[in-house]
């Protein structure tokens, strides 16, 4: 059973895997769950990030865990928590990052040769992934480390953490790439009808850009069964310094942490809105507020607020599914929306 599961788990990481890709550049992209972390693993698992993110790895060239992150002491800012065995230690939840790290690298396959890779198995009490043998030990102060060497092309690594996920996304290749989404063979079998939007980014600031590609990661690749919501704060969660989001400019040009976030949502409701099995259940404009050229118009401009409580959502009434596609690609925001017939 225990070999099922993993088989399984790597199964679906295979799929995420095929579902955007490049012709030049390849996007790999994995996430867990802080839903079951404590105050101090979150602020553990952020200090870690703030080190990962951003990260560079050539052809071959060796990547070590504990090099980048560094010793977890408290006079770095870490906390006593609980690690993936349930003993408290200065640092505890920072394996958490490592995880993370490692099943987005699982994608990748033979092109990562791994030196160090130690796992809690049968003695993993974590939630955040379905089994032990998934659950990377590091501990900088062991000598626990976990390490490769890249074999598949310059790499990037971004690190953030979004709601109640930790995101890693490893891009392989060169930036020069053009992101497509793969609809199925020639032939039109298993092809969806896809619904189409962007939105222009040459006029975003880097900070903006970034709160956008935060907020745009968080939503690409979520599926929707007949009857469910989608609910663009509780999917993107809060836009706040703790989990990654910068001051950005708004959709009436003042500048607040998360400005930008709400080009995503008018992408998506750009997206949606001529849909015949798609009933809105809020959905907030900024309406004459609205100065900015992003949409050409306020009617399309959507606010979202999540301290505020102001929300974009809407329910799939179709028979089917339909998967919400966002991303960015030659300076602009795209959002697909895939409905898959049963």
């Amino acid at each position: 059973m225990k070999n099922r599961m993993i088989g399984l788990i790597l199964a679906l990481v295979m799929i995420s895997a095929m579902v955007c890709g490049a012709l030049a550049e390849q996007r790999y992209s994995a996430r867990t769950s802080l839903k079951g972390a404590s105050d101090a693993q979150r602020e553990n698992i952020r200090l870690a990030v703030k080190a990962l993110n951003g990260a560079e790895v050539d052809e071959g060239e060796r990547f070590s865990f504990n090099e980048t992150v560094g010793p977890r002491t408290r006079t770095r800012g870490y906390l006593k928590a609980e690690n993936g065995r349930g003993a408290m230690v200065t640092g505890g939840g920072v394996a958490q990052a490592a995880t993370t790290l490692y099943l987005a690298l699982m994608k990748l396959g033979d092109d990562i040769d791994y030196h160090g890779l130690s796992v809690y198995g049968q003695r993993f009490t974590g939630d955040y992934v379905a089994d032990g043998d998934l659950a990377v030990i590091t501990d900088y102060s062991a000598g626990t480390d976990f390490s490769f060497t890249n074999n598949a092309g310059d790499m990037d690594m971004e690190f953030w953490i979004s709601g109640d996920y930790l995101n890693c996304a490893v891009t392989v290749g060169s930036d020069s790439g053009s992101w497509f989404i793969d609809w199925g063979d020639d032939s039109g079998a298993g092809k969806p009808k896809v619904y189409d939007a962007s939105i222009d980014l040459e006029d975003c600031d880097d900070d903006t850009l970034h709160n956008i590609e935060l907020a745009a990661d968080s939503v690409n690749d979520t599926t929707l069964a007949p009857g469910d919501r989608f609910s663009f704060n509780k999917v993107v969660g809060p836009r706040t310094g703790r989990y990654g989001y910068g001051s950005g400019t708004n959709g009436r040009g003042k500048r607040v942490t998360g400005g930008g976030v709400a080009q995503v949502a008018s992408a998506i409701w750009l997206a949606v809105k001529d849909m015949d099995d798609i009933a809105v259940i809020e959905k907030s404009t900024y309406g004459s507020k609205y100065n900015q050229t992003y949409v050409d118009s306020s009617a399309d401009a959507i606010v979202t607020d999540y301290k505020a409580g102001t929300d974009f959502s809407f329910r799939y009434t179709g028979d089917g599914s339909v998967t919400i596609y966002t991303y960015i690609e030659d300076d602009e925001l795209k959002c697909s929306v895939a409905v898959y017939e049963n």
